[in-house]
């Protein structure tokens, strides 16, 4: 039951009078102006006789349960009451009957009857408020007799709106209107205006319809208005249609033989490759539940046989540009997404993959201790003599073609490029992937690198040296990300390189003895090492 407060607490509010201070005056040759003005008074009308109507059909339903026996059929009464008020407000207000000031005399007579009736059973039952079983009537009795009894002194204004209607008008005299009214009926001629000169958006239209004339017709007429149509004479072929053709908006009718228009849209809205074409409507059904039954399973709109071509258009154009900016939108969403993954793609490029993947799902990549990790460091023999003799052009090419070739050598063997600096190279492995003997993959990949770089027109030759031990890693940097290696390995194994020989990769006694039982070679004795005094620094010389 709808609970409302006591009359004397509702606003109080002159449906027909507005205020002389918002009145100005339309130009003549507005005659939209009494059109919208008939149709404001009409909304302010039927509002409350509705909410009379309304409130007496929810009390009725409770007093019948509830009430007093008698109570119920004064409820009654008051509902056939407020049946008779929509019905006397719709003629009073109909834009032919008003233009009568005799029917508006009759039918403004004719309101104060059933407005009588509901003040006075209001009346006799709010004077029996004692009575338990009335209690929880009481508020909406009241609001009933208030809504009355604003319509009632408002009565008289429907016969001086019928006199205002047909009142003859003298030159340069025009009818006074709410200022509301007249900023409403600009606006649609503003509207009309820049219609003509805005660009329209077209599209290919599929209308099915199984009338022939129907489908004519839509035909014909959107195809003045600039538009490609299509058409389909039954649900089926039409589904035939939108899957072999990009459409751009469906005029759907719902009565057609095999298929009907609820089973195409049905099934359009269940393909995800064509639910997103937008769906027009168009049928003689005028009930409610079709209405909301096409509503629910995704149509854009809804219009009725016969309709307004002028609607009609406007809600054509208002798909179109829904559907413009939505494909335009999901353009927009394509390049984020190719962007997105140039962007990963480029990360790859960068940084490892397993480090790729840390840093995106949680934005950051924790620094972590890794042991037993075998470091390399790579180097080119007289690299900066080489730099001075020949252009830059030739330098560049050259190292980009041995690194690449490195990277390969590099991936075939497990082993992990870290960084280049210049013309060295340092790559370890068992440090994000596991590997049974890192150093075995180190001498296998550097032993690969030593005979790609001879291979080159340069025939550059190469120093390898190898340390095995435990590592810190990382990423540092937050606009250019550099994964990078830190600890007494890494140091220990770039002095292998720079105390090494050209062509040849030696190790540390602590990563030789991983190696030891596979391979032959020989010790180059104890050298100074800087950092780490004397170290013993194993040349490999062959595989057993």
């Amino acid at each position: 039951m709808i609970q409302a407060g006591p009359a004397q607490e509702a606003p109080e509010t002159d449906l027909l009078n507005p205020d002389p201070a918002k009145i100005s005056r339309l130009q003549p040759e507005s005659e939209a102006a009494r059109s919208a003005w008939l149709a404001n008074l009409k909304q302010e009308l039927v509002a409350p006789v509705t909410a009379i109507r309304e409130i007496s059909e929810m009390m009725l339903k409770d007093a019948v349960d509830r009430g007093p026996a008698d109570f119920s059929g004064d409820v009654e009464r008051i509902q056939k009451a407020g049946e008779r008020l929509v019905t006397l407000v719709h003629e009073v207000l109909d834009p032919c009957g008003a233009e009568s000031v005799e029917l508006s005399a009759r039918l403004s007579h004719d309101l104060r009857t059933p407005l009588n009736h509901v003040i006075g059973y209001c009346d006799l039952w709010l004077e029996e408020t004692s009575d338990c079983l009335l209690e929880s009537f009481v508020s909406n009795l009241q609001k009933l007799k208030y809504l009355a009894g604003q319509l009632l002194l408002h009565s008289d204004d429907l016969l001086q709106f019928g006199r205002l209607q047909n009142r003859p008008e003298t030159a340069g005299e025009e009818p006074a209107v709410p200022e509301m009214i007249r900023n409403a009926v600009r606006r649609p001629l503003l509207a009309t205006a820049e219609k003509a000169v805005k660009q329209k958006t077209r599209g290919l239209i599929l209308v099915v319809d199984d009338n022939e004339i129907n489908r004519d017709l839509l035909v014909r007429r959107l195809g003045r208005e600039g538009h490609q149509v299509a058409v389909a004479s039954d649900g089926r072929q039409a589904l035939e249609r939108v899957k072999s053709e990009k459409f751009d908006l469906l005029l759907l009718d719902i009565l057609m033989p095999e298929m009907n228009g609820f089973q195409v849209l049905e099934q359009l809205k269940a393909d995800p490759e064509l639910r997103d074409i937008p769906v027009i409507m168009i049928s003689s059904f005028q009930e409610v539940d079709s209405v909301a039954c096409c509503v629910e399973l995704g149509a854009d709109d809804y219009l009725y046989k016969p309709f307004n071509p002028i609607l009609l258009n406007a809600r054509i154009n208002a798909c179109l540009e829904k559907k413009h900016f939505r494909d335009r939108e999901i353009s927009y969403l394509k390049q984020i997404e190719q962007a997105q993954k140039r962007a990963d793609e480029l990360l790859h490029v960068i940084l490892p993959g397993q480090v790729v993947q840390e840093l995106i799902s949680t934005q950051r990549v924790q620094p972590r201790r890794h042991e037993n990790v075998a470091v390399m460091f790579c180097d080119i023999v007289g690299f900066t003599p080489f730099c001075d003799r020949n252009p830059p052009e030739q330098v560049v090419a050259h190292l980009q073609s041995m690194f690449e070739s490195w990277e390969e050598i590099a991936l075939r063997n497990a082993v992990q490029k870290i960084k280049t600096v210049g013309d060295a190279l340092m790559a370890v492995a068992g440090l994000l992937q596991p590997v049974v003997n890192p150093v075995l993959s180190c001498l296998h990949c550097g032993l690969e690198m030593i005979a790609a770089a001879r291979a080159l027109p340069t025939r550059w030759q190469m120093r390898v040296g190898i340390h095995v031990g435990p590592v810190v890693a990382g990423v540092i940097g937050s606009r250019q990300f550099l994964y990078d290696l830190w600890g007494d390995s890494v140091n220990t194994a770039a002095r292998m390189e720079s105390h090494g020989r050209p062509d040849a990769v030696v190790l540390s006694k602590t990563a030789w003895e991983q190696v030891s039982s596979c391979c032959r070679g020989q010790s180059l004795g104890l050298m100074d090492v800087k950092g780490k005094g004397q170290m013993e620094i194993m040349l490999f010389e062959s595989f057993c």
